[in-house]
């Protein structure tokens, strides 16, 4: 019997995604490495080539001390998301000669997106999915503070959850 001979993704083709996690936020329950990989890259396969994104879950304490200290708002939230400054990016990718490579950081607070699905009936790990996604759609300059740009980026939301087998986040009954 022949076998397929395996070829490797080229490397500018590899996503890459660095996870880190708080020892308060490695709860029985939660996703995976595996999972928040996927989840990141269907939002930015579209646009970049690769990835290099630093996930941080943590404890509602420090998600709060973040929030406070980047956003001047003192409770812990459920996504932030930290993008690398553009003019780093371009001097990064002019430096490499390469195609441009999204660089950013995502805090989640677990206990919070836990609660949240909870309150809002949801399945956990749809709601997971959608908020590793809506911050990386952050990551890659989409925001929703006015109406037009948040309701390009709910369309996006809910295409890339359909792509993903999820339902609409934002319907009532989403779960």
């Amino acid at each position: 019997m022949k076998t397929a001979k395996r070829y490797p993704f080229p490397a500018l083709l590899r996503q890459r995604l660095q996870l880190y996690f708080a020892d308060q936020a490695r709860l029985p329950g939660y996703p995976g490495e595996a999972q928040f990989r996927r989840w990141a890259w269907q939002a930015v396969k579209s646009q970049y080539r690769r990835a290099e994104i630093g996930l941080l879950l943590l404890d509602e304490e420090t998600a709060r001390a973040y929030n406070r200290d980047y956003r001047q708002k003192d409770y812990a939230t459920n996504v932030l998301s930290f993008a690398l400054d553009e003019g780093e990016q371009a001097a990064l990718a002019g430096l490499s000669g390469s195609l441009p490579v999204l660089r950013g950081d995502l805090v989640i607070c677990p206990q919070v997106v836990a609660r949240e699905a909870a309150e809002q009936d949801k399945i956990l790990e749809a709601h997971f999915a959608h908020l590793t996604l809506h911050g990386v759609l952050h990551l890659m300059g989409y925001d929703h503070i006015e109406p037009d740009e948040a309701e390009a980026m709910e369309a996006l939301e809910i295409r890339l959850m359909n792509q993903l087998g999820y339902p609409n986040p934002y319907a009532q009954d989403a779960d």
